[in-house]
């Protein structure tokens, strides 16, 4: 896209002053603004075909003006090939029509470019100078950015293109408001649920340069956009869209059935809060709505600062404000107030001063009142002052003003370079002592405290053993070392929780954590972990798992067992999850051999082709072990084809679920109550739950029919009814 650069306020003075015998010289000024702001004055006296270079500030406006202090002729151009050597060979393009200049008057030109052009003053020869001179000037344009829509608005919903030039890499980076940022080629297609400013930025000749363009989306708005009123006042509701023409219908929110008013304006007196529904129908884009509530209240009056301190000859503003819209205020008393109406004062009192704000409305009048503290001069404290800390620890400190408004800075002081926090508390964390700086500005002045936090060592605790493995019953000495006292925790299984050394006997395996703290009441800690293994209960030497005539058999035997209570038998049909079907118990405590067995009675058919079995051995005390996983093979007859529909009745769509014991094909076949085959379908279906829809029932006539499933051998009939 071409850009209009109207160089307004950008000068090339051209001075040709008449020389003896016949020659001339170009005195060249160079004056050039950024929107009206004088950035730079560039002067070159007599050099023939001088060269200067600008760049444009974005949407700015110049023009090139040039004067001679002889009669001459002056032609603007601009180059489109410039000769290396010779200005006269220039290929350019005529911008103006050649005329005779009188001395000490001015020409200007308007000039349009799209990329970095080079402009050509050309001052022609005259009866008082022989030469011909040539002046140029290279303009660069920065980035330009332009979407494809018209002067309304989108809706929201709607897209909008934008365009940019003039990068010098050809990359683009765009940004915006909950935008992430994006990188391209100079296009992007946007579609934003509210007016946004999109803003792309790139590199240009002039260096990185940025534009911005506003994509306004089409909105209905209701204002007053919080009305607040008194029992029995009006206020009227105004609805504007942004967009093309609209036509506007109200209503009470509690009944969006009968309208209550129409056009853009509705005057309401609601005795209670109430919200109100606008109906907007657009010509751009459509059907609109917005609500709007009405709040019915007493008139209220609050200030802000609610408890300003201020200096001696110092100043604070009030400001009042109220829940209706339409108040005025009054303050008193006078003493030191700039005003005594309107909703902002300045209050300037030499003592300490309430004043008094009134709101008066329609529905009457409230007040509320502000105390103004003057305090002869600041008060600042750094709480502690001073501190110690063990080594990674930290310390609070605090700083604090009786002034409102106080700011503060914290440093080290060997290094007032670097700003630690700016708020009124800081977390200190030295490694070594250190001197920490906090200044505290305020309207009455500055104040600097410096605050020591000195660090003491912590102790380096260690355990031994550093961890330890023994047979449940047995016990282990643990010390600890590197500090003046000592505590254990957890205290289960330990002879004591204080002292260097303890006897741990936990029943299971337990970490245990030693803290140790030193003269200087620094702490530290350190962990240790008991192991504890215990014997095998029961000595298994078998178990197998196997489908007997009609359902799984379980057998397993024991060399030996020790307090063995009981065996619980466990069933998966996925290998993951667990369930108890039964238990055998056990031989207490013995040597011999023992053996044992379990039929699954309650597994007669199953959808699976593997059942998945394990032992839980439980040992008097109630602690448990794992037997290893079995796995028993469904054999074809015992294994169950189940399946549904669903929904059912259907009225559209319907779909049958079953288990399918293989890969392969599934037969499909729906018939009517007098068994005339309606529907016949194929699938190929994989291994497990299987889930098909059955689109073309939804064409059969109302009615009941009966869907026969069949994958092999297997196969059901299912019933399904058509509503």
């Amino acid at each position: 896209m071409q850009r209009l650069y109207t160089f307004l306020s950008f000068m090339v003075l051209l001075l040709v002053p008449m020389i003896s015998f016949g020659q001339c010289s170009n005195q060249i000024t160079i004056t050039y603004y950024e929107n009206g702001v004088l950035t730079s004055n560039t002067v070159n006296n007599g050099q023939n075909g001088f060269s200067a270079s600008v760049c444009p500030s974005a949407n700015a406006q110049y023009v090139f003006t040039g004067s001679s202090t002889s009669n001459g002729i002056f032609t603007w151009s601009r180059v489109i090939t410039k000769h290396a050597t010779n200005s006269a060979l220039d290929v350019v393009e005529d911008l103006s029509i050649p005329t005779l200049i009188p001395r000490n008057t001015t020409q200007s030109q308007a000039v349009s470019f799209t990329n970095a052009t080079t402009f050509r003053l050309k001052a022609d020869a005259d009866a008082n100078c022989s030469s011909v001179n040539y002046v140029y000037l290279t303009v660069t344009p920065t980035l330009s950015l332009t979407s494809n829509l018209a002067a309304a608005g989108i809706c929201v919903g709607g897209q909008a293109t934008l365009t940019a030039t003039g990068s010098s890499n050809g990359q683009y980076t765009w940004s915006a408001p909950g935008m992430a940022t994006v990188t391209n080629t100079g296009t992007l297609t946007v579609s934003p649920a509210a007016t946004t400013s999109y803003t792309v930025t790139a590199p240009t000749s002039c260096g990185s340069s940025s534009q911005q363009l506003t994509v306004p989306v089409n909105a209905l708005t209701i204002s007053p956009a919080a009305p607040a009123i008194c029992a029995g006042q009006t206020t009227t509701l105004t609805a504007s869209y942004s967009g093309a023409g609209a036509t506007y219908q109200w209503f009470n929110a509690a009944d969006l059935n009968t309208p209550i008013g129409s056009g853009p304006t509705l005057p309401v007196s609601p005795t209670a809060t109430t919200t109100y529904q606008v109906n907007a129908s657009s010509s751009d884009c459509g059907a609109l709505t917005r609500r709007v509530t009405v709040t019915v209240a007493a008139p209220t009056v609050a200030v802000s600062p609610n408890a300003p301190v201020i200096c001696t000859g110092g100043s604070t503003t009030l400001t009042a404000a109220s829940n209706n819209p339409g108040a005025t205020f009054s303050w008193s008393p006078s003493t030191g107030l700039s005003a005594t109406t309107g909703a902002s004062v300045v209050a300037s009192p030499t003592a300490n001063t309430t004043y008094t704000v009134t709101a008066t409305t329609d529905c009457g009048t409230t007040t509320s009142q502000v105390a103004v503290t003057v305090v002869p001069a600041a008060t600042f404290g750094v709480t502690p002052a001073s501190a110690t800390v063990c080594a990674g620890s930290s310390t609070t400190l605090t700083a604090s003003s009786n002034i409102t408004g106080a700011t503060y800075r914290w440093y080290r002081t060997s290094d007032l370079g670097t700003v630690l926090s700016t708020d009124a508390a800081y977390a200190a964390s030295p490694t070594t002592a250190t001197t920490y700086r906090v200044i505290t500005t305020t309207s009455c002045g500055s104040n600097t405290r410096d605050v020591s936090v000195g660090v003491n060592a912590s102790p380096t605790v260690s355990v031994t053993p550093s961890s330890t493995t023994m047979a449940r019953g047995s016990s282990s000495v643990l010390t600890a070392s590197g500090a003046d006292s000592y505590t254990w925790s957890p205290a289960t299984g330990l002879s004591a929780t204080t002292g260097s050394t303890v006897t741990a006997s936990p029943e299971v395996t337990t970490t245990y954590t030693v803290t140790g703290t030193n003269s200087l009441g620094c702490t530290n800690s350190q962990q240790v972990t008991v192991t504890v293994t215990r014997p095998l209960p029961v000595e298994l030497i078998s178990f197998v798992a196997a489908w007997g005539e009609r359902n799984p058999v379980l057998t397993w035997s024991t060399a030996s067992e020790k307090n063995n209570a009981y065996f619980e038998v466990q069933r998966s049909l996925d290998g993951a999850s667990f369930e108890r079907v039964g238990q055998r118990a056990g031989a207490g405590t013995t040597t011999t051999r023992t053996s044992y067995q379990f039929t699954d009675l309650s597994l007669t058919q199953v959808s699976v082709r593997n059942v998945y079995y394990r032992l839980r051995q439980v040992d008097e005390d109630g602690q448990s072990t794992l037997s290893p996983v079995r796995a028993v093979q469904v054999p074809a007859v015992s294994q169950a084809f189940t399946g549904n529909v669903f929904p059912n009745p259907y009225s559209e769509k319907v779909s049958v679920r079953f288990e399918s014991f293989e890969a392969g094909e599934v037969n499909l076949t729906v018939h009517n109550v007098l068994g005339q085959t309606v529907l016949a379908t194929t699938a190929k279906v994989a291994a497990g739950t299987q889930e098909l829809a059955l689109p073309q029932a939804a064409s059969l006539k109302t009615g009941v029919y009966y869907l026969t499933v069949q994958q092999g051998k297997h196969k059901q009939v299912l019933k399904m009814i058509h509503e």
